[in-house]
């Protein structure tokens, strides 16, 4: 969970390096040159970052045209990089429910229900890229990009973070099938 939020918190840094108003010499994050789309060296069915119009001004929730639960921006990441199958696109959109749910949280209880919803959209995911050696980089990239899209502005990161604080102490048992939605 940590590394977790080291790797959301360089995504905003580097990501500010881009914003046309910011002074690259401000911090020591920025790369000349470099760009949060497309981080040097990485391979592109596994990046971090994608080319998606994040919606960073947005508020708390975000954009959500169709009402399905998904900001747009996110909707769109899945289209672009989970659903070569529909089976994974449906995971992955349980999983960004799953966390937009978490970080919109405002009670212990709802924020011990979201966890539970995190735990089996991360059940399905193993569920369904089920090789531990070829998908391995398949369920890291849907799992890093989901989060770190879904915390996207410094409003969002200090919302999960207090979510994440709501449930802290708790413990969780294994999902039960089923797992999918």
């Amino acid at each position: 969970m940590l590394i977790r939020l080291l790797i959301i918190l360089v995504i905003l840094f580097v990501s500010a390096c881009d914003e046309d108003d910011f002074d690259e010499s401000d911090s020591p994050f920025c790369i000349p040159g470099a760009s949060a789309d497309a981080p040097a060296g990485a391979p592109e069915e596994v990046s971090s970052l994608t080319e998606i119009q994040g919606q960073t001004a947005a508020g708390l929730t975000g954009i959500d045209d169709n009402a399905n639960g998904i900001r747009d921006d996110i909707d769109q990441l899945i289209e672009q990089k989970f659903s070569y199958t529909p089976e994974i696109k449906r995971a992955a959109e349980q999983e960004a429910r799953a966390l937009q749910q978490f970080m919109e949280a405002t009670t212990k209880e709802a924020a011990l229900n979201a966890a539970e919803q995190m735990a089996r959209a991360t059940r399905c995911t193993f569920k369904i890229l089920s090789d531990p050696i070829r998908d391995y980089e398949k369920r890291q990239a849907l799992s890093k990009e989901m989060e770190a899209w879904t915390v996207n502005t410094k409003e969002r990161l200090t919302k999960y973070l207090e979510s994440s604080q709501l449930i802290g102490g708790a413990y969780f048992m294994q999902p039960v099938e089923p797992v999918c939605d």
